[in-house]
């Protein structure tokens, strides 16, 4: 709201990023200090997730904004992005072992310094200004809400994020259930993201052809057969392997809900529109980690994920049935195909 408020998606960045900067680097020290009953780490991770959360959310604003003005394709950009988790992913699986974990954070803590000075140096990156006084009043925020598709569509994020997010975070007790070693969970994230780079290439092409909700039901489709190929996944290579379905239906996510979003969004609140769409994200996450957890202790990991399944096959029954109702009973018609 704040950025887009002062029309600087670019500015509100910075200041998150640089002070959950400062808070990630002292993590490691943290953990050795107690204030009373309570561990130092544990406050200082809350105050954190406090700037760094709207960080990512911010930075799809802004990479969709930018790509938009420039006539740059989103997914060309954001490809870049599962390039680096990738060969990350993969170096600090080789590393970590041997520098022990505290590395992840100052490694992560240069590479925060290399990301604010990068943006430092962008330049017309924020939005026209106007010479008028904008109060929270008047950029009408309710606005955001009277969208039918934007509305339907954070209902149906809430159904698929909710169960999709669990699928990487459970990924480890599934490595032990089929035997593997959890050292290997950096292969994991490794290979989905190597996969995201073709759909991510491809996504213009397919958003000239078919409407962005259908390309975001296919996400829902694929997410369900990664859910229910776990179930039968009896080795470490099997797991790694459907991964080729979580990469795929991952890149169509990033690719086409930030587009969804971005061309829903009113004028005048890009940001607000992006970090009401994070924030449903995060929701889904806490819920979906605890009731994931408490569901893994009485039904056990495999039938865990038949369940996922089910859930998500539900979004896309959900999702599609809104689109039938907003096209033919309430006469609305679809976002055209956006071009970046």
């Amino acid at each position: 709201m704040i950025a887009d408020k002062i029309r600087s998606i670019r500015k509100i960045f910075i200041l998150c990023v640089s002070i959950a900067l400062l808070l990630w680097v002292f993590v490691p020290s943290a953990y050795r200090i107690n204030i009373g009953p309570v561990v130092l780490v544990y406050p200082l991770i809350l105050i954190w997730a406090l700037f760094s959360n709207p960080a990512y959310s911010l930075f799809d604003a802004f990479t969709v904004q930018r790509a938009a003005l420039d006539n740059l394709a989103y997914g060309h950009v954001r490809l870049w992005g599962s390039i680096s988790f990738a060969i990350t992913n993969f170096v600090l699986s080789l590393v970590i072992p041997k520098t022990g974990v505290e590395f992840n954070f100052y490694f992560y803590g240069a590479i925060f310094i290399v990301l604010v000075f990068c943006m430092l140096k962008v330049k017309g990156a924020d939005a026209a200004r106007s010479t008028e006084k904008t109060s929270f009043k008047s950029m009408g925020l309710g606005r955001v809400f009277k969208n039918y598709y934007y509305v339907t569509y954070l209902f149906f994020a809430v159904i698929v994020y909710l169960p999709m997010l669990t699928l990487m975070v459970f990924s480890p007790y599934l490595i032990v259930a089929v035997g593997g070693d959890t050292a290997r969970f950096g292969l994991l994230n490794g290979c989905r993201a190597l996969v995201e780079i073709p759909i991510l290439l491809s996504m213009r092409k397919l958003r000239q052809k078919f409407p962005l909700p259908f390309i975001l039901c296919g996400a829902a489709m694929l997410f369900s057969i990664e859910a229910f190929l776990y179930t039968g996944a009896q080795n470490f290579w099997h797991v790694f392997a459907i991964q080729i379905f979580h990469g795929a239906a991952a890149a169509i996510m990033i690719g086409a809900a930030t587009n969804y979003v971005y061309s829903l969004a009113p004028k005048g609140l890009i940001s607000t529109a992006h970090t009401v769409h994070a924030a449903v994200m995060s929701i889904a996450a806490i819920t979906g980690n605890l009731l994931g957890g408490r569901l893994i202790l009485d039904i056990g990991i495999f039938s865990y994920y038949r369940v996922i399944g089910i859930m998500l096959l539900s979004a896309l029954a959900y999702f599609l049935l809104s689109i039938f109702v907003g096209i033919k009973i309430l006469k609305k018609p679809l976002v055209p195909v956006q071009s970046v």
